[in-house]
């Protein structure tokens, strides 16, 4: 396993919403681009909500290889012809939202993120939550997950603003 890369790669994303993020001003952040969007400050929100953290609290031995789930969700998630609706713990609140209250959050939870990487057995599966469709998964495909979910968004929040600023 090679836990630089997936450092490399988790910190690349963040780094990159982060200053995307900075470009953008306040007044552009809770604005809607157009019916049935998100504004790029819910994105955001849904962004921190969902990469706080991952549910390893119980976890155990792997009994199959731990990267098995990795290209089924970066197929899902880095496809953005396909759509879902965000679970209702996940779906951020109305506008408005606060640039720099989002940016904090979405700072340290690359900073938990990564120390997870550098402290934690990735191969081990986390008995905390299933993962929609694919069931448990290892503490690798969680952070993988978070990274390709992240740059989904991300890809959203470019598609946002390019919108707002035409």
């Amino acid at each position: 396993m090679e836990k630089a890369q997936l450092n490399q790669d988790i910190s690349s994303v963040f780094d990159e919403v982060i200053e995307v993020l900075n470009e953008i001003p306040q007044d552009l952040f809770n604005r809607v681009p157009f019916e049935d969007s998100w504004t790029i400050g819910q994105v955001a929100e849904h962004i921190a909500i969902c990469s706080r953290g991952i549910p390893d609290s119980h976890v155990k031995e792997v009994e199959r290889v731990y990267d098995e789930n990795e290209e089924a969700l970066k197929g899902i998630f880095l496809d953005m012809s396909q759509k879902a609706k965000a679970a209702p713990a996940v779906t951020p609140h109305l506008p408005p939202h606060q640039k720099e209250e989002l940016l904090e959050k979405i700072k340290a939870n690359k900073i938990v993120l990564t120390k997870t990487i550098k402290d934690k057995e990735l191969s081990q599966i986390c008995l905390d939550m299933e993962f929609p469709f694919m069931g448990y998964l290892t503490r690798y495909e969680w952070l993988r997950f978070v990274q390709v979910h992240t740059q989904r968004h991300l890809n959203q929040i470019k598609n946002i603003q390019a919108h707002l600023l035409n």
